[in-house]
């Protein structure tokens, strides 16, 4: 009888233990993980992910991760020229244009993050054109979101998004 009490006293102490370690790594992945998410909240971005009457479903949530790209490369590389150009074309005054350039981030993050490792795309000079006008617009977005594009960076882009139009026409 003592021994089938120690042994049994043994595995409570074992189950204690680990139920231990078990609450303290959930504890932990809770902190983390508002930190994590609410350090991405700013109010551009709280305008996106937010209504005014009920929460998002999951669906929409990820068709805002995923920028509304399908994964069909001439239609999302023909989308995302279109967000962005009505992004660096936008007025100064425009009343919704912190929402307008938060939305080209993530058209932009999503776009490279989907292409960047597809080596069937990666070789096309549409995407190497593409990939060009979006570092410069992503790291003119990441340094001043506050301003316009200026007009020679825009002019620039704008000649980028006709090039990689032209090589998507001709199969590049």
């Amino acid at each position: 009888m003592k021994a089938k009490y120690d042994s049994l006293h043994g595995r409570l102490e074992v189950l204690q233990v680990s139920l231990k370690s078990l609450c303290r790594f959930a504890i932990a992945l809770v902190l983390v993980t508002s930190i994590v998410l609410g350090s991405f909240t700013s109010g551009a971005e709280a305008a996106l992910f937010s209504r005014k009457s009920d929460g998002l479903s999951t669906k929409e949530i990820q068709t805002l991760v995923n920028a509304g790209l399908t994964g069909d490369y001439i239609a999302d590389t023909t989308d995302t020229i279109k967000t962005l150009r009505e992004a660096i074309n936008l007025p100064e005054n425009a009343e919704n244009r912190a929402a307008v350039k938060t939305s080209a981030r993530y058209k932009i993050n999503a776009y490279v993050s989907r292409y960047r490792a597809d080596h069937d795309k990666g070789g096309l000079y549409s995407y190497t054109t593409m990939s060009t006008a979006l570092n410069t617009l992503a790291g003119y977005y990441n340094g001043s979101m506050k301003r316009a594009v200026p007009a020679k960076t825009r002019d620039r882009l704008l000649q980028e998004f006709d090039r990689a139009e032209a090589a998507l026409a001709q199969g590049r």
